[in-house]
């Protein structure tokens, strides 16, 4: 502790005292004309505690009206993730998902433009089954691409990509008609065994609605429930065909 920190501490502890008594009376008999600070001169003792405890007390609320901030703002935003993962796990089917997905990520993020990418090849069941039903994807929101081009967006790693400022055109929504209005996005990778078997692409026609240092592992759920949510989807489909008898 410095010595301002001792004293604000005896002048909020007085008690401290009861132990020390010795302490309190040697206090007591030190006359001001020893001091070398004289208190006409500058601040007091008595006023130096005040001035310090009084900006650490200011210092103190603004932190915890900040920390309560950040506790309420991620206490939202984890209800409503929940909320999606909820909503996703419980579609009875992949079209209903993708649809009320990207309902609810509007909505609940104000967040206006979302695709979601498979990688071909990645997920052996999951490729085969959706391009048989869907060859050119499903309604704008669900598309396929290839392990090249997830390689090259993520640059050959697993980590979420977020981009603050666009300049020009989104490569990622150049084939949806909105890449003129996408100024900033989010792509977050959907996992399957350590690779990249999805992505989770997020645009806002907002500069720095996303940028490098937000806090990503919402997001990062949110696609890996998503995935498995694909997966049980499909497999409950698949359950549910009837099998050809030859």
């Amino acid at each position: 502790m410095n010595k301002d920190e001792i004293a604000i501490y005896l002048n909020e502890h007085p008690e401290f005292f009861n132990d020390y008594p010795e302490l309190l009376t040697k206090i007591k008999s030190i006359d001001e004309s020893d001091i070398p600070i004289k208190p006409m001169s500058t601040l007091s003792l008595a006023n130096r505690i005040l001035k310090r405890a009084n900006d650490d007390k200011e210092n103190l609320k603004n932190k915890l009206e900040w920390f309560f901030e950040i506790s309420r703002t991620n206490e939202k935003i984890q209800e409503n993730i929940f909320a999606i993962e909820r909503l996703i796990l419980r579609s009875a089917s992949l079209e209903q998902m993708v649809s009320q997905l990207k309902v609810e990520i509007r909505q609940r993020f104000n967040i206006e433009h979302m695709v979601v990418f498979l990688v071909d090849g990645a997920d052996h069941f999951v490729e085969k089954s959706l391009n048989e039903r869907y060859p050119g994807g499903l309604n704008g929101t669900l598309k396929f691409i290839e392990q090249k081009t997830a390689d090259r967006w993520f640059d050959g790693t697993t980590q979420p990509v977020l981009k603050g400022e666009i300049k020009g055109k989104s490569e990622v929504f150049a084939l949806y008609g909105t890449q003129g209005r996408v100024k900033s996005e989010a792509l977050v990778p959907m996992l399957a065994d350590k690779k990249v078997a999805g992505v989770v692409a997020l645009g806002s026609p907002q500069a720095l609605r996303f940028y490098d240092g937000l806090r990503t592992d919402f997001l990062e759920r949110l696609a890996e429930k998503l995935y498995i949510a694909i997966d049980h989807v499909l497999l409950t489909e698949k359950a549910r065909k009837p099998v050809e008898i030859s």
